[in-house]
């Protein structure tokens, strides 16, 4: 790893640390609840954790761009952009529940270079680096070596997808999986990445629910892409297919495009 990029996953790993410190001082507290305009739930730790991100990064690094879920894009066309979710299942944070997540990348031209899945509550941080294999807290983290779909743990995000070709191949799919389940936010891509399941879809993804999950996915020996298998960047368009490895994949993209 060269020093600067070095220097680059230092700093994410200090911003997904205050991020931690920030989004638990609120969690399972009494919180005020706001709609945006999409009808998607708002609280002030959404918006203090991602105000503390933004005031380090334009310290640190104030020629880089930031492009996060609750305020106005910045430097939006920098060579090097952060993208982050101060707390990716803000639904399952005001339930209390454990699998909320802070979500930090840096981009180089639109591409993801570092991601951070950051999971306070449950102590769980994974972290990966472009060409480099990823980590949880530390430690190896390596996807399974399951290759058919009759034998993987699915995991999706349930009923919000867009289009109905999508949502009849998860359908499909989920009629041929071993098990699957609904739900899991963030942390259902840390898991993934260490091996304990095989498959997520997901649709209607923002930039800032999808780019940290990238290099973890990849350094863990994983697959992740959009619904046609390209790969994802700042420009993709909301569809999430990641698997346990490139054999799996093959599997699901030719099911979902049939």
């Amino acid at each position: 790893m060269n020093n600067s990029l070095q220097e680059y996953l230092n700093f994410a790993n200090e911003l997904a640390d205050a991020a931690g410190i920030t989004s638990m001082k609120y969690f399972r507290t009494s919180l005020s609840i706001d709609n945006k305009s999409d009808e998607s739930p708002v609280t002030i730790a959404d918006k203090n954790t991602e105000l503390k991100i933004r005031s380090m990064i334009e310290k640190k690094y104030p020629s880089h761009g930031i492009l996060g879920e609750e305020f106005d894009s910045i430097n939006p066309e920098a060579e090097f952009i952060w993208v982050v979710d101060p707390i990716d299942g803000t639904r399952s944070y005001i339930a209390g529940h454990k699998d909320f997540g802070n979500l930090i990348s840096l981009t180089q031209n639109k591409k993801p270079i570092i991601g951070i899945i950051n999971c306070p509550a449950h102590d769980e941080r994974w972290v990966g680096i472009k060409n480099l294999n990823s980590t949880i807290n530390q430690k190896p983290a390596k996807s399974s070596n399951v290759t058919n779909i009759e034998n993987a743990y699915l995991f999706t995000s349930g009923l919000y997808f867009d289009e109905p070709n999508l949502r009849s191949a998860v359908e499909k799919i989920n009629n041929k999986v071993r098990y699957f389940r609904y739900g899991g936010d963030c942390y259902m891509y840390g898991m993934l990445a260490s091996g304990l399941i095989d498959i997520v879809i997901e649709d209607t993804l923002k930039v800032h629910d999808y780019m940290a999950l990238v290099n973890v996915i990849e350094g863990a020996g994983g697959v992740i892409t959009d619904k046609f298998g390209t790969e994802i960047t700042t420009d993709s368009q909301g569809s999430v297919v990641a698997s346990a490895n490139q054999e799996l994949h093959s599997q699901l993209i030719s099911l979902i495009n049939q």
